[in-house]
């Protein structure tokens, strides 16, 4: 088959985006290599497609403009040059294409948190992506709670939703380098004399860092806790109010933003962290989490969406809208041993369920056969 991939998103680092993409591919041009595969991107002399470059197999397909709808008519023109069978994109698809289209959302925190986004991004994901679920053959999502979210908001027949969990990179597994791991620790302006709270995401309002700065100024005035919150990860989209919060901590001498990190060093960060929080209001999938216990550290998340389908009972999930409850979650884990061991123990193992293999071979059928899976 002749499958193409709109694969611009590899190119945006530190998204989840290009996690999903990039560990979907590398996984699908290896163990579907009797295909031909058509990768659509804006910048080809990225090195992280060198890569790709020795695969027989493997077109790069450079669009030669970064104006997202101009990419997308152009995308659609090469398919049509291309000859596809099939057509792969996430969220949205060119107007016109050759092929059956398969199409990956992940979620719909447009129509959830609405405050998450700009007011055009909202409005674009609003009218856009709806019109692309009704064309695609099959739409992959990354847990049954998407999917069954996708099926209720928008009544697509259940038929036509297929589930295929994300996966953890190999390369997340506990570090026990200790000169290694300070050297990675002190780049970020960690360092290696302090604990820490760990939080690894995208600064954005669904992440709800409000909540967790708020849970952090209680525990430093009654519990005196001697932890720093490490919040690492690029700014996204932020109200004001939100940054008001949290710039106007009392405790914010003792909060660091890292900014993005590069994503070899996050098992470094993951590793050493004493507990890693997660307390967002709407997850598709919550990859962190899955991360972080991949790296033995407990996790302390939200109890809505889908995280309670990748943690389970390998974390404590609480309300994240009632901070005395994310704060109380945070302190046990602190301050029991026994608790801790538990969790690490317990992530390590639920991590094992997650993989992007499976998760790639889920998808390859689906690409291969759109219309006979669900």
């Amino acid at each position: 088959m002749r499958i193409g991939i709109d694969f611009h998103a590899a190119e945006r680092e530190g998204t989840g985006n290009c996690t999903y993409i990039r560990n979907m591919v590398e996984q699908i041009v290896r163990i579907g290599a009797g295909h031909q595969y058509f990768l659509y991107v804006t910048d080809p002399t990225n090195p992280y497609y060198d890569r790709f470059r020795p695969l027989g197999h493997v077109f790069l397909r450079p669009l030669t403009s970064r104006s997202p709808f101009i990419r997308m008519l152009l995308l659609g023109l090469q398919t049509f040059r291309d000859r596809l069978d099939v057509l792969h994109s996430t969220y949205y698809a060119p107007p016109f294409y050759r092929g059956e289209l398969v199409l990956t959302v992940h979620d719909l925190s447009f129509r959830h948190i609405p405050e998450s986004f700009s007011a055009f991004d909202r409005l674009k994901d609003l009218l856009l992506v709806p019109i692309y679920m009704k064309r695609a053959k099959m739409i992959l999502t990354v847990s049954d709670y998407s999917r069954k979210d996708i099926i209720e908001t928008y009544h697509v027949p259940l038929s036509r939703v297929c589930v295929s969990y994300n996966g953890a990179d190999p390369i997340f597994t506990p570090v026990a380098d200790r000169v290694k791991a300070a050297e990675i620790l002190r780049r970020y302006g960690i360092g290696d004399d302090r604990d820490y709270i760990l939080f690894v995401g995208r600064i954005n309002k669904r992440k709800n860092l409000t909540g967790l700065v708020s849970a952090f100024d209680l525990l430093k005035e009654t519990k005196g806790i001697g932890q720093r919150l490490v919040i690492a990860g690029s700014k996204d989209y932020l109200p004001p109010g939100d940054e008001a919060v949290i710039t106007s901590s009392p405790s914010i001498a003792d909060i660091l933003f890292t900014g993005y990190v590069d994503r070899e060093h996050l098992p470094v960060l993951y590793s050493f962290a004493d507990v890693f929080v997660y307390p967002s209001l709407y997850e598709g999938f919550g990859l962190p989490c899955l991360e972080a216990m991949a790296c033995g550290c407990p996790v302390v998340s939200s109890n809505c969406t889908s995280i309670p389908e990748v943690v389970g009972d390998a974390g404590i999930l609480t309300d994240p809208a009632k901070v005395d409850q994310l704060a109380d979650a945070i302190d046990r884990v602190l301050s029991d041993e026994g608790l801790r061991a538990g969790l690490v123990a317990k992530g390590l193992e639920k991590a094992k369920e997650f993989s992007w293999e499976s998760a790639a071979v889920k998808m390859l059928s689906v690409l291969v056969e759109p219309e006979k899976k669900n």
